[in-house]
Formats: C-alpha cells, sequence, structure tokens
C-alpha cells in the first residue's frame, strides 16, 4: 500500500522556487490500477517520482508497505526500489549498444539472479509480450511499438509489484496505444498495483480510479 501525507515537494534554484506539490494526502492500496492525470507542470510527473523513490518529499511522509520511505538512507532507498518498483518510460530507456534480449536482462543482472534463471525469466517475459523474434535485435532495428514492449518485458522481468509508467503511450500510435493497455489490464489482473501517468483521458479510462492533479494539488 501507498499512503502520501501532507507531501510536500519543493524545488529551489537561483532566485526561484516551485511548489511542485502542496499538501498532496494520497492511498493507492495493492492491485489498484491508478492514472494520474494533469496540465504539463502541474504536479504529476513529481508525484511519480516521489513513489518511485527516485526524488524525495521535502515534508511530509511516505509509506510504502509499511517502510517510512522518507527516513531511509540512499542505499536502503535504493534497494527497496529495485525490491518493489519497476518503470515504464515514455521515451522506453532502452540502451542502445545492447540486444533486446540484453535489455530485458539488465534488472536481473543487476540484482545478482543466477545465469540458468535469468535465461528463463527473460525468455517468458519475451514470450510473453510476443517479441522472442527480436532477441538478437538492437532497439534501433525495431519499431516504436516493439520498443515499448522491450521496456515492459523489462519492468515485468524481476516480478516486483509496483509498475509505474510515465506516459506509456505518448510515443505510440492509436493501434499500439491500445494494444498496450490491454497488456497492462492483463498484468493487473495478476495483482500488480499500476501507477500510470497520462494525458490521455482515453487511455486513462483504462484504470480503475483517475487522480487530477493541479497546481500540485490532488483536485
Amino acid at each position: 500500500m501507498i499512503v502520501l501525507k501532507d507531501a510536500k515537494k519543493l524545488y529551489k534554484g537561483d532566485g526561484f522556487e516551485t511548489l511542485a506539490l502542496d499538501n498532496v494526502n494520497l492511498e493507492i492500496n495493492h492491485g489498484e490500477f491508478v492514472a494520474v492525470m494533469g496540465k504539463s507542470g502541474s504536479g504529476k510527473s513529481t508525484i511519480l517520482n516521489i513513489i518511485g523513490c527516485m526524488d524525495r518529499l521535502t515534508e511530509g511522509s511516505y509509506i510504502l508497505d509499511d517502510t517510512d520511505v522518507s527516513s531511509l538512507g540512499i542505499l536502503k532507498l535504493d534497494k527497496l526500489r529495485k525490491q518493489k518498483i519497476s518503470f515504464i518510460f515514455q521515451n522506453y530507456e532502452l540502451m542502445d549498444h545492447y540486444t533486446i534480449y540484453e535489455n530485458i536482462e539488465l534488472p536481473l543482472l543487476a540484482n545478482g539472479v543466477s545465469s540458468k534463471e535469468r535465461k528463463t525469466k527473460v525468455k517468458e517475459a519475451m514470450e510473453r509480450l510476443s517479441i522472442a523474434e527480436l532477441a538478437k535485435k538492437y532497439p534501433k532495428q525495431i519499431s516504436g511499438g516493439e520498443q515499448q514492449r522491450t521496456a515492459i518485458a523489462r519492468a515485468l522481468v524481476f516480478g516486483n509489484d509496483y509498475i509505474l509508467a510515465d506516459e506509456p503511450t505518448g510515443a505510440l500510435d492509436q493501434g499500439n496505444s491500445y494494444e498496450l493497455m490491454k497488456i497492462f489490464k492483463e498484468i493487473h489482473k495478476e495483482g500488480r498495483t499500476i501507477i500510470m501517468v497520462t494525458h490521455d483521458k482515453d487511455i486513462a479510462s483504462y484504470a480503475d480510479r483517475i487522480i487530477e492533479i493541479s497546481d500540485g494539488k490532488i483536485a
């Protein structure tokens, strides 16, 4: 379960301050599929970064499965993120000089999974996303839809409970966007928690709940 209580995030720079989150209170239950919507600069990406342990609150608290994330040091925060959270990005964030197989394998390598187990898990993920035939290709040799499927396979391969998706259909055409949402619904049925940032109302409608952010507050 995810709980944000009186959450504030203030960004400071030379001569400016931006309050990205302003006293946000939010609960997301385990197994929910939630869409976060809002205009550019509304705070929706900030809230995803906080939930994903990629950024810290300035004030308030963040509880993830009974762990007070706000109190963790850098090493423990990094360990929690690896154990609990997987990310899917709009621009896929694939490594150009690695094959599709190697891109999907990376989270397993980073967590010391054995060679035999890595091979099994990557194969299963690729077959599930219908990209097994792309194993030896490189990201620039495949389509945008195939790259996004690769990114999803990479997110699923370690079996983390929380899937965070930042505008996952932003670079896809309508057909591929709807195919991606079908995959998300399948993942959701397995009990995974999905938190998706999107500006597209049609895409957001696939979620169980829509949270609208405006000026750093839940509208």
